[in-house]
């Protein structure tokens, strides 16, 4: 009997992007589908066809639920679909392992191979639609959905973006700095990070930091420089990082839309207001106060914010995973975001 998968499938998807419904062909009387993630089996299901179609929705929250659990930036999407036998078939293959016991490996239905399958698609993990392709995003975009960052001197920034084997580009960082002698005049700094990122396809994350700058101008001009901002560039991918002198009051690193843990520096000013709730009762002149319920209110007010960074901030409201560090290698997590907490735009 044959059977086919229909629906025509790109090279690689966000998975915001994945298609809707997945439409198979068969002559079967049923069929069973298998979904896995990285060659984990994350979906089985039985399908009967409706005028020789079987339609498979839904698929993206099957992928993004396991990626999301196990923290996944890029994976591997397989779909291996079977006509059911009554008869179990003879074995695909019959191997030893360490213990000295047979493993016999059948098909998910008994047989050898599969009807239908689609192998080896690559998947981003995204939580939003852009409005261009996958691929056109990836390749112009860093994993964020902001375009700056604020930092104080001794943050740190990892910033990741998607890449192919042996892409070549114009990857270099533009240093604006100071001289301890002059510091009043900006000077500025290209250096040049190399033309390729990696050898094979893969998601690259670049660790960032004031230090990290500085010691480029350093090396570079011999001198003790002060770093003010930076243009970050791989590729057609650009970063502006903004550097301050100013404490950040609150510090929290989250899972943003990727699925990659950034971390949000907040600058801000915190009002504390207490309310007391309390019943009272009066008996022979005297007052007498009971049920007495106090409330602390803490009403935060940030910096000005663009709409790139209150969006980007939005994330960690819904986000799965939000940490509050607490010394330089321990950090809390933030069990639950309150519910009246909400970013203006």
């Amino acid at each position: 009997m044959a059977t086919t998968i229909k629906t025509t499938f790109d090279s690689i998807y966000l998975t915001a992007h994945l298609p809707e419904e997945v439409s198979i062909e068969t002559d079967a009387a049923r069929l069973e589908v298998n979904i896995f993630v990285d060659d984990v089996k994350v979906f089985k299901s039985v399908y009967y066809p409706f005028d020789k179609m079987v339609s498979v929705r839904d698929i993206r929250s099957i992928i993004e639920a396991s990626m999301c659990e196990r923290q996944l930036v890029m994976a591997t999407l397989k779909m291996e679909i079977y006509e059911p036998k009554s008869s179990v078939s003879m074995p695909t293959s019959v191997t030893i392992d360490e213990n000295g016991n047979y493993v016999v490996t059948y098909g998910s239905d008994g047989s050898a191979n599969p009807n239908a399958s689609l192998d080896n698609l690559r998947m981003i993990y995204c939580r939003f639609k852009s409005g261009i392709s996958s691929e056109g995003y990836l390749g112009n975009r860093f994993l964020t959905t902001r375009k700056s960052a604020l930092m104080p001197r001794n943050g740190h920034l990892s910033l990741s973006n998607y890449t192919k084997a042996y892409v070549q580009g114009s990857n270099n960082t533009l240093i604006y700095y100071s001289h301890p002698q002059v510091p009043e005049q900006i000077f500025s700094y290209n250096a040049n990070l190399g033309k390729m990122q990696s050898t094979t396809e893969k998601i690259v994350t670049a660790e960032l930091s004031y230090d990290y700058f500085k010691s480029m101008v350093d090396q570079a001009r011999g001198t003790n420089c002060k770093v003010h901002g930076v243009e970050y560039r791989i590729g057609v991918r650009q970063f502006n990082i903004f550097f301050t002198d100013e404490k950040a009051t609150e510090t929290f690193m989250f899972l943003n839309a990727f699925n990659i843990m950034e971390t949000a520096y907040l600058y801000n000013t915190t009002s504390i207001k207490t309310e007391v709730d309390r019943s009272e009762a009066v008996c022979g002149h005297r007052t007498q106060f009971y049920d007495e319920t106090i409330k602390v209110k803490h009403e935060v007010e940030t910096a000005p914010l663009t709409l790139d960074e209150a969006k980007w901030l939005n994330q960690m409201l819904t986000s799965k995973l939000v940490k509050r560090p607490i010394s330089d290698d321990v950090s809390a997590q933030v069990l639950s975001i309150p519910s009246h907490w909400t970013i203006y735009l």
